[in-house]
């Protein structure tokens, strides 16, 4: 099973920066924290995107630069990557701002190897056109599609789609209860607990 770590973030938009390792590999997940080399055990092998928007992509120059890991996005949220209008960075701070260097882009299905453990994509469109998650044995990093406490994320953002939100809610819950999901924001939750607070919740 992958190391987990979830270092502090001091950005006011709070979004969740996940290293997790195996084996003496590991890869970052949203990196919204600084590059640091006392947070990395080993090769850091790839740079995830669970989606781009700006808060989750904002300290991504500096972990590409100083690894040469390759950065990874879905096919669906490539052209945010640079665009401030679809990435919200002209939204949220007026300036048009966003990630230019260079990057490869992941589909449904495709698998990452990561020492002795593997990375699959899940594709969870809603949130934004190309939202994913990724899973692995007993976990799965959701973005910003899920949160702790019965929670989703907004749908209402440059390519947000209530209808496709709800469908990928649906494939999370269709996990295994037991599998541990860490969101874009907030604490971590499992399936069987966030199925039982998004019925209480009742908001879509």
């Amino acid at each position: 099973m992958l190391l987990v770590k979830k270092p502090q973030s001091y950005h006011a938009f709070s979004a969740n920066t996940y290293i997790v390792a195996s084996d003496g590999e590991c890869a970052i997940i949203d990196p919204a924290v600084p590059y640091c080399e006392e947070l990395i055990s080993g090769k850091l092998k790839y740079i995830f995107l669970t989606h781009a928007h700006f808060d989750h992509m904002l300290d991504i120059n500096s972990w590409a630069s100083k690894t040469g890991a390759p950065v990874l996005v879905s096919e669906g949220d490539a052209d945010k990557l640079s665009d401030g209008n679809l990435n919200c960075y002209t939204l949220f701070s007026g300036r048009n701002n966003g990630y230019y260097g260079k990057y490869q882009t992941v589909r449904e299905g495709d698998t990452f190897a990561l020492g002795s453990e593997t990375l699959r994509v899940l594709e969870l469109s809603g949130h934004t056109s190309g939202s994913i998650a990724l899973l692995s044995e007993g976990m799965s990093f959701v973005g910003d599609t899920v949160f702790a406490g019965g929670g989703f994320g907004r749908w209402d953002l440059p390519t947000g789609d209530l209808n496709a939100l709800k469908k990928s809610i649906g494939r999370i819950c269709e996990l295994d209860g037991d599998t541990v999901l860490y969101s874009g924001h907030g604490e971590s939750t499992t399936v069987q607990k966030y199925i039982e607070e998004f019925k209480r919740q009742r908001f879509i």
